[in-house]
């Protein structure tokens, strides 16, 4: 399977389409202090070939960090770590009338996080399909220059 993704501010799938809010996003902008709060959407589209219709498939989107490891987010000290970061989102497509053998055909798949980490740097997305790796999104985190002033406190600005 192919898959096209970005990530954005936001993102719904809706009726097989994506509704992207702010796509494109390659650095999120954050307080120096931790946790460095990132809001960040994974917008994808799977084509989904002939042959890999009514199956069930699992797209997992995993956070990574520049060393290759898994990311656990931000926990106050003493909370048990929860793990590392990790979204699974199941899909099974049928084979609609009219589809021709050997077309393919899209589905449209969003993530949104909401995460609390530990340490500034470069950060990747990770997607797997039926856990073959598809695609690697990137993302910088970054302190927020002073001049540049945040939305609201501890949150992104994402450019």
């Amino acid at each position: 399977m192919e898959i096209d993704a970005m990530l954005c501010d936001h993102v719904q799938a809706a009726e097989n389409k994506l509704f992207v809010s702010g796509g494109g996003v390659m650095r999120s902008w954050v307080s120096p202090q931790p946790p460095h709060v990132i809001m960040v959407g994974v917008a994808a589209v799977v084509r989904v070939p002939y042959t890999a219709t009514n199956q069930a498939h699992t797209l997992t989107i995993t956070l990574i960090d520049e060393d290759g490891n898994g990311v656990s987010p931000f926990v106050p000290e003493g909370r048990p770590d929860p793990g590392p970061i990790r979204g699974e989102l199941s899909f099974n497509l049928g084979r609609p009338p009219g589809l021709s053998p050997g077309e393919a055909q899209p589905y449209c798949l969003a993530a949104n996080f909401n995460i609390g980490l530990r340490q500034l740097g470069g950060y990747t997305f990770e997607l797997a399909i039926d856990g073959s790796k598809v695609k690697e999104l990137s993302l910088r985190v970054a302190a927020a220059p002073p001049t540049m002033g945040l939305i609201q406190p501890g949150g992104p600005l994402a450019s």
